[in-house]
């Protein structure tokens, strides 16, 4: 999700940052998928580098920094949902990222018939029959002979590509600029960083980032804040009635996103009482002015 769908949907879907270990693509590397392989060329890597200098973060290895919903893994299904399958936010601004599934905005468009067979064998989607080879009449062909095929698609992807280049203007680079020193440059630190995983964190860093730009953005987030504390305290009710030892780790971690919400209210409001911007220190995006930030975390404009 970006920050400002977050923001939209503050009563449902429990913010975080995720920070994934992305590899860097070499000329000659095979990837293989099932009965697919394709043996990367200068142009494929060309294409990855592309996307990496654009949507990504380089310190020695690369790395993903986006905002993501969080919510106990045993639940296994969207905050979203209604009781009968259906989205409940479909016409009330739906994650621009549930448009590209099943699509990867970090691969190339040449390659995404690789995202789609890998899809298709992991344990999200067996069963569902909702990936399959070939043209159907139910059903829109995707991806053809190295191209996404499909209008929609393609459209998807460019506006989710959009969307995090946008997120890098308004807090990413700034996030990524303030933990560098104790997690991208500490090989100690990185190691917190699953195989294939995400480390998740709290969201408070980017709240900060974007509440330096001015009193109403700093406002908007103390607002956000309170309706994520009551949400987080819902769900860690909900969970301590399943009774589930797997969801233990979730709700420690829950507990801390909530300490560290209050720590960071506590933080803005002596900010907006004191003369002196108790938020100076914290970096600021770079190349976003004030008015646009507003406007992006009120969310009077939509990413569609």
């Amino acid at each position: 999700m970006t920050l400002a769908e977050l923001f939209r949907h503050p009563d449902r879907f429990i913010g975080c940052i995720a920070i994934g270990r992305v590899a860097r693509r070499r000329p000659g590397e095979r990837l293989r998928v099932g009965g697919y392989e394709t043996v990367l060329d200068d142009s494929d890597c060309a294409q990855f580098d592309a996307l990496g200098e654009a949507l990504l973060y380089r310190a020695g290895d690369t790395f993903s920094i986006v905002a993501q919903g969080f919510d106990y893994p045993s639940l296994a299904r969207c905050p979203a949902l209604t009781d009968d399958g259906r989205c409940s936010i479909h016409l009330q601004g739906k994650p621009l990222t549930c448009e590209v599934v099943p699509l990867d905005p970090l691969v190339p468009d040449s390659l995404q018939h690789l995202v789609l067979a890998e899809r298709a064998q992991s344990a999200v989607y067996l069963g569902s029959a909702c990936i399959q080879e070939g043209e159907r009449d139910d059903a829109p062909l995707l991806v053809n002979e190295g191209r996404v095929a499909d209008r929609d698609a393609r459209d998807a992807l460019a506006r989710r590509r959009r969307a995090l280049e946008q997120e890098r203007e308004v807090w990413t680079q700034a996030v990524f600029d303030a933990l560098r020193a104790d997690l991208f440059d500490s090989p100690a630190a990185l190691a917190r960083i699953p195989a294939g995983g995400f480390l998740t964190i709290s969201l408070v860093p980017a709240l900060l980032t974007v509440a330096a730009a001015s009193e109403r953005s700093r406002q908007l987030c103390i607002d956000y804040i309170d309706s994520q504390l009551g949400l987080i305290e819902r769900s860690i009710a909900q969970a301590l009635t399943r009774r589930r030892l797997d969801d233990r780790p979730v709700t420690q971690q829950l507990r801390g996103f909530a300490n560290a919400y209050r720590h960071a209210k506590e933080r803005l409001e002596q900010a907006a009482a004191s003369s002196e911007d108790g938020l100076r220190s914290h970096p600021m995006p770079a190349r976003t002015g004030i008015e646009a930030i507003e406007t992006y975390l009120s969310g009077a404009t939509s990413t569609h």
